[in-house]
């Protein structure tokens, strides 16, 4: 069987509906799952262990490996460089609408949905969110809806995208960093827009809130 048809057949015996498995892998509909299973999508790997986890087998089983000891990788092109991941790695982390919301006071009530990722730890977990991405200032890299994964820290080297706001404003930024001891520079990847520069006491007035790990392009 294909992975799509096992992925059928273990959800169908479970009495699973696609909308369920849809909600629980943090999908926004069932159509996902329905291009999963009729081979329409490829799954990535942290989808994969994300649909054993909810289906509450193993990311080998789904796809076809525990019942053939001989099958391999080489024997598998269309699988070729899939690792098979810990599905206890997994977890499922919150999405906020904007950067205010995820670095808030009041955080928890203004989670959208959640993200199934595969993490080295459950601290790692602890410090990590999601932010759905408005506007299009990082286009082409980054395009609206698409989800950044935020590792919370206060520290970046230059040229990454990281998370910043500004004192007094309603929301912050995502954009691309560089710092030297003079001042810190936010660029946009859409040359429509122009670089943000503090120095001096402005250097006062924004703060880095995380890095951005991980992009996931909206479907």
């Amino acid at each position: 069987m294909t992975f799509g048809e096992i992925i059928y057949k273990v959800r169908t015996d479970k009495g699973m509906t696609q909308d369920e498995l849809a909600h629980a892998v943090g999908y926004k509909s069932r159509s996902s799952i329905a291009k999963i299973e009729s081979g329409e999508r490829d799954a990535s790997q942290s989808m994969i262990a994300a649909l054993a986890k909810a289906l509450d087998t193993s990311p080998s089983a789904l796809m076809g490996w525990d019942n053939d000891t001989n099958l391999s990788l080489t024997a598998q092109p269309q699988f070729r460089g899939i690792n098979v991941l810990d599905k206890n790695n997994i977890y499922m982390i919150p999405i906020f609408k904007s950067v205010s919301a995820g670095f808030g006071a009041y955080a928890d009530d203004q989670i959208c949905g959640y993200e199934p990722i595969y993490l080295e730890s459950k601290r790692e977990a602890e410090e990590t969110i999601a932010i759905a991405v408005r506007g299009d200032s990082m286009y082409p890299k980054i395009e609206e809806d698409d989800l950044v994964v935020v590792h919370k820290q206060d520290y970046f080297e230059n040229g990454d995208i990281v998370v910043a706001v500004v004192c007094g404003e309603n929301d912050g930024f995502v954009k691309r960093a560089f710092q030297t001891e003079e001042k810190l520079t936010l660029e946009s990847i859409n040359p429509s827009y122009p670089p943000m520069i503090f120095s001096g006491s402005k250097l006062d007035d924004i703060k880095i809130m995380g890095v951005v790990k991980k992009i996931i392009k909206s479907v």
